[in-house]
């Protein structure tokens, strides 16, 4: 078996933190912010203020617990041994939410324990350094810490992403060894169903654009879901995406996927994850509450309990329809449109409105 300790697992810093440093709150409060041309005018007017011996996007590079991490902070002075993570904002620095605050700090300590090992440095000062690109501000927070203490934090966090990369790789070896025989769940095609799935899966393995009309009463949602589900292991995929414009054929969706579980050999666990993705009105635990914590109780400690949440979800032997989801979701308080969306980076069949697709 070849396993994520087999291959170089190569992160970046930020989709590290991203993963295993995330907590607090959800909040979808309207914050202003600046457009992405303010944001990169705003990072080099500031970093061409710090003056001599500054390095600007300092790459910053290590191994920790087998994992290869690089990152460019944001700036890095040596003679001060400083080094800075510059977020652009608009408007009053209090309104940037803790949950957005503890995980830039979260990416600058790990670029700390980077840094000092880099440099062999026993401790640096942390910048977190925000600037308002509207009234040309800065307000920083500003910390030392020692290399041991922030190396010891790195490697927590390493462990969680690590656990969570094998665990990954084992399932998706299951997944494609049980995928490349999958087996149609009728003993014959319907006429030209053979055709269509054919098709489906000689331009799903070539990663071909396909455009097709069929008849109603042809069968394309197996004849579409079966040749697409059987060319991942082919096609190297990570996941496939069944989008619609009817709830109905939705449902048919997963119906098709329920018929080709019950299909097929043995008495191996179905390795295939599906996941049902709704519209949040539908999904909504407290349509009568704003999505933040200090007004909704799914989002209050959101990102403190999704791991469990996504966890649970991961090993869950049910397709993760709108039902089974919200069950999880209320076993950990959390909210189950958000455990959703997080949800689709982890499963392989993603059912859900063709809506998804342009809202994204």
């Amino acid at each position: 078996m070849t396993g994520v300790a087999d291959i170089a697992l190569k992160v970046a810093v930020r989709t590290l933190c991203e993963f295993a440093a995330r907590t607090g709150d959800l909040d979808f409060r309207y914050t202003p912010a600046p457009s992405a041309e303010e944001g990169i005018a705003g990072h080099q007017a500031l970093q061409a203020r710090r003056g001599y011996g500054y390095k600007s996007e300092y790459l910053l590079t290590g191994e920790c617990l087998g994992i290869r991490l690089s990152g460019r902070a944001d700036g890095y002075h040596p003679h001060k041994n400083r080094l800075e993570e510059i977020k652009t904002h608009r408007g009053d620095v209090s309104r940037i939410r803790e949950h957005q605050r503890a995980l830039h700090r979260a990416q600058l300590r790990a670029y700390g324990a980077l840094l000092c090992r880099q440099e062999n440095w026993k401790s640096v000062e942390l910048a977190l350094v925000y600037y308002d690109t509207g009234r040309d501000k800065e307000t920083e927070q500003t910390e030392t810490a020692t290399a041991a203490e922030l190396w010891q934090e790195l490697e927590t966090l390493c462990g969680l992403y690590k656990a969570w990369a094998e665990q990954e790789a084992h399932h998706r070896e299951q997944r494609d060894a049980r995928l490349a025989t999958l087996t149609f769940p009728f003993p014959d095609f319907r006429p030209r169903q053979r055709q269509l799935a054919e098709t489906v899966y000689k331009n799903s393995v070539k990663g071909a654009d396909l455009l097709l009309e069929a008849p109603t009463g042809l069968g394309k949602t197996l004849g579409t879901l079966f040749p697409a589900l059987m060319a991942m292991p082919k096609a190297g995929q990570d996941r496939v995406f069944y989008l619609t414009c009817r709830n109905t054929a939705r449902q048919l969706a997963l119906d098709g996927v329920e018929k080709l579980r019950s299909a097929q050999a043995g008495n191996e666990p179905w390795p295939l994850r599906t996941l049902e993705l709704v519209a949040k009105d539908d999904a909504c635990e407290h349509p009568d509450k704003a999505c933040h914590g200090e007004s909704c109780p799914l989002a209050k400690g959101f990102f403190d309990r999704l791991p469990d949440a996504r966890a649970e979800a991961v090993q869950s032997k049910e397709p993760l329809n709108q039902a089974n989801l919200a069950k999880i979701a209320a076993g950990h308080d959390i909210c189950p449109y958000f455990l959703a969306q997080e949800m689709a980076r982890w499963c392989d069949l993603v059912i859900g409105d063709v809506n998804r697709l342009f809202d994204q």
